[in-house]
């Protein structure tokens, strides 16, 4: 699943195309992703004009005057842009034309993406959105917030890290990442972390994702950006998907848990 550094890269991608561009028309191949689309989504969104496109968790909100478009990538999507002479790919669900003659095409071959229109901000009434933690990258997730969130809880610190309540878009890859860079153990109970651990943990998060994102990503399975070409901090990784190979510090093997049905990767000696 797309996670942060690939939600924001594919925003950094499209922008220069739709900033500014109204909408000409719009087309939907299916009647269903996720959830069902909109019927009269098709309708609702023509001839507007395109001001804004931001990111929140792992949507994609394009916006203009009193319109918001939201886009959610699901397992597999991917936007791209393309122009009219480019034949739909097998797997394309939606896309809109706009005044530069350029197209933008939603793609997703196991349809758990989401795209849906609204007048209102969907942070202000979506019930997937009205309840999300803060952004990683911002002020608020701080190593206080982080210490304050895992009093008294017992889950273990990778799984808080991936829920959406305490802190957004922090998905396996890049937990699994920031925990060895900060020397914690994925199942460790998030309880007895203390104030240095919350410290070098929000520390590595941060730099993890802003590197990640100057990479454009990690490709693993379907994600590309919008210009069909993969990311490549994915030949950074210290330990997500290294089973078995050696710690780049200590040599020893990188083991593989199961944490919350996911697998989680780590190095015994280098994480307490």
């Amino acid at each position: 699943m797309p996670e942060l550094p690939e939600v924001q890269t594919t925003v950094n991608g499209i922008k220069p195309y739709l900033i500014n561009k109204k909408i000409k028309s719009c087309s939907v191949f299916v009647k269903k992703l996720r959830w069902n689309l909109q019927k009269d989504l098709t309708k609702k969104i023509i001839n507007l004009k395109i001001l804004e496109i931001t990111r929140r968790a792992k949507y994609i909100i394009i916006s203009g005057n009193n319109f918001y478009l939201t886009i959610h990538l699901g397992m597999t999507g991917t936007l791209r842009i393309a122009s009219k002479k480019d034949m739909r790919m097998k797997h394309d669900h939606f896309e809109i034309q706009l005044s530069s003659n350029k197209i933008l095409r939603f793609n997703d071959p196991r349809k758990f993406g989401m795209i849906f229109y609204s007048i209102k901000h969907p942070t202000l009434f979506h019930k997937l959105l009205i309840n999300l933690g803060p952004e990683p990258l911002n002020k608020d997730f701080n190593d206080e917030y982080l210490f304050t969130k895992t009093r008294n809880r017992s889950v273990a610190i990778k799984s808080l890290l991936m829920n959406s309540n305490i802190v957004v878009g922090i998905g396996n890859i890049y937990a699994s990442e920031s925990l060895f860079l900060s020397g914690i153990k994925p199942s460790k109970a998030s309880k007895t972390l203390t104030k240095k651990n919350c410290r070098d943990l929000v520390a590595s998060i941060k730099n993890v994702l802003k590197e990640a994102i100057k990479k454009g990503g990690s490709s693993i399975n379907d994600y590309i950006n919008v210009d069909g070409k993969s990311g490549y901090f994915q030949f950074d990784f210290k330990v997500y998907g290294r089973t078995s190979q050696p710690c780049h510090i200590c040599q020893s093997d990188i083991l593989q848990i199961k944490i919350n049905q996911r697998s989680s990767f780590y190095c015994k000696n280098c994480q307490k």
